[in-house]
């Protein structure tokens, strides 16, 4: 990963002596009962690029850790970014493997999930492509096609959610 040019353009915006800490988070949704009202979470793992590939892929040598298990996506993922932006604005002093003390900044490089998982991100059905507005009988097919909007995604979910749940028109 440090071999990327987004890595060397974030790097150059710091001080000398100071280091972008490029953050990997992955989640898959996991079945924690079949038992009693089927219940599931999102176990949510960290790691991060400054780590060499074949070292944090590795089990053996505990590059990944488990934040935890989100009982909902959205809300805890939103608790647990805010946390992550500060930290990558502001800076964290740390001691490094050399034993001195240096300021980092975390900063969210890549999040790792499965087409279900990147639907759930994106708030859109899991037919549906989760980074543009194709139609999913399109999907595969040489069109050009715009993408998803954030900030309209927000919109529509506030609107969701002021009318009670309803859900406002498809369009088409």
């Amino acid at each position: 990963m440090w071999s990327g040019t987004w890595w060397e353009s974030v790097q150059n915006l710091l001080p000398p002596g100071e280091t972008v800490v490029p953050v990997i988070l992955a989640s898959d949704k996991t079945q924690l009962s079949n038992f009693s009202s089927n219940k599931s979470a999102w176990p949510v793992y960290l790691t991060i690029g400054n780590i060499e590939k074949a070292v944090r892929r590795s089990p053996l040598y505990h590059a990944t850790v488990l934040l935890g298990y989100l009982p909902l996506f959205h809300d805890c993922m939103r608790s647990l970014l805010a946390l992550l932006i500060k930290a990558g604005k502001d800076g964290v002093e740390t001691v490094c493997a050399d034993g001195f003390v240096c300021k980092v900044y975390p900063i969210l490089a890549a999040y790792i999930a499965d087409h279900p998982e990147q639907c759930l991100v994106a708030c859109c059905r899991q037919n549906h492509c989760p980074c543009c507005l194709v139609k999913p009988e399109r999907q595969g097919q040489p069109v050009k096609s715009p993408l998803r909007n954030p900030a309209e995604t927000a919109s529509m979910i506030r609107k969701t959610l002021q009318s009670g749940g309803q859900k406002p028109p498809v369009r088409h």
